[in-house]
């Protein structure tokens, strides 16, 4: 076939972000399996706080198959929402999975009435530091020896728009 006549693969469709229930629980285990080599959250806790009040898992899907879940924790009547876990599936990673799922998250926090938006991470994790810097969130502090092997943490805040 003539290189003219040849079809372009299809062009991917845009991922969507829904609010995830306990049938989404394998899915999101296996994101969070296959995206992280430390500080992976074991299945049963997962399905504890996929079940909890306080929390609000939302999963990403793109051309049809899982491919990123976020999970917000609120305590009740505080003007905080926590960002406590974010993860894209390896063969999804580049497509804007993370801003999508940060945006719901956003939107999510402040539909529960709060205003701010925090978050840990290590400072080692360059490329999550900097996705949510794109996204808004600032430094907010720096806690000594944090994670289990020492490491420090960076805690960064987000201000959300009423």
């Amino acid at each position: 076939m003539p290189a003219s006549c040849a079809r372009a693969a299809p062009k991917p469709s845009p991922p969507t972000v829904r609010r995830a229930t306990p049938r989404d629980l394998d899915a999101i285990d296996r994101i969070e399996q296959r995206s992280f080599a430390q500080d992976r959250f074991p299945r049963r806790n997962l399905r504890r706080v996929l079940a909890s009040r306080a929390s609000l898992f939302l999963i990403a899907e793109a051309d049809g198959a899982p491919a990123g879940y976020l999970m917000l924790l609120f305590r009740r009547g505080a003007a905080v929402a926590r960002l406590y876990s974010i993860a894209v599936d390896p063969g999804f990673r580049g497509r804007g999975i993370a801003e999508r799922l940060i945006n719901a998250a956003e939107a999510a926090a402040s539909g529960q009435g709060a205003n701010r938006l925090r978050l840990e991470l290590r400072p080692s994790n360059i490329a999550a530091q900097r996705l949510y810097e794109r996204a808004g969130f600032a430094l907010l502090e720096r806690r000594p020896g944090y994670y289990d092997d020492g490491e420090d943490a960076i805690r960064m805040e987000k201000r959300l728009a009423p």
